[in-house]
């Protein structure tokens, strides 16, 4: 019988994530790509799927961000808030690097996963003469993000009702099923019969299989 009360079927690294009321890609989906992107702008798809898994890319030449992805962006504004001094998008970069130990030449790619939560970023991998330009990448991803899949996606792919879309975000977004009841203000039987439906429509069995699919969709469109 599920048990309510208690989120035991999610994964502990999922389930030890901290829970926000709005994540980072709520954030990245109202920001714009660029910092110089006008409204009418259409957001660049690649940026927008690797921001729904928690990922954003800066661009840098010498010390001067030249362009920063939105869900980039959100991850160095955040950093800004621990900066004392003049709080810019290079100094939380800066910041972030110097925490890693790394180092960005001159042209190169290089990838940092970070937790604000943790206080810690760590180097994944670097492509020292990856462009012949004074360009170099830098790929951030947030530890602490959960993917969150677009419902048009979800309503497509599973043919989820609205009901079954937005619990399925929410389950998405790391929120175990007491608060989602509590906060649509539904019955248990209700919350039950809606999540036995993503079971079936998912073909999956369990809660942590149902996230764990929902994560792999959430770079589609």
């Amino acid at each position: 019988m599920l048990n309510l009360n208690q989120s035991a079927t999610l994964p502990s690294a999922i389930a030890s994530l901290h829970q926000c009321k709005e994540s980072i890609f709520n954030i990245s989906n109202r920001a714009p790509v660029r910092p110089g992107a006008g409204p009418g702008e259409k957001p660049d798809e690649l940026h927008a799927a690797l921001g729904r898994i928690g990922c954003g890319q800066v661009l840098l030449i010498r010390d001067r961000v030249i362009e920063a992805s939105a869900t980039a962006r959100a991850i160095l504004e955040r950093e800004c808030r621990h900066i004392t001094g003049r709080e810019t998008l290079y100094s939380a970069l800066r910041q972030l690097v110097n925490r890693a130990g790394a180092q960005i030449p001159v042209g190169s790619t290089t990838w940092l996963a970070t937790s604000t939560k943790e206080g810690v970023t760590s180097l994944v991998n670097q492509i020292v003469h990856d462009r012949s330009d004074d360009t170099s990448t830098i790929i951030l991803l947030d530890l602490d993000a959960h993917p969150e899949p677009t419902p048009r996606t979800l309503q497509r792919l599973f043919g989820f009702t609205a009901a079954e879309t937005q619990l399925a975000v929410e389950l998405a977004r790391g929120r175990n099923l007491l608060d989602i009841a509590r906060s649509r203000r539904l019955s248990r039987t209700t919350i039950r019969s809606h999540l036995a439906a993503l079971f079936v429509k998912t073909q999956t069995r369990r809660q942590v299989e149902l996230v764990a699919l929902l994560g792999r969709v959430a770079v589609l469109p």
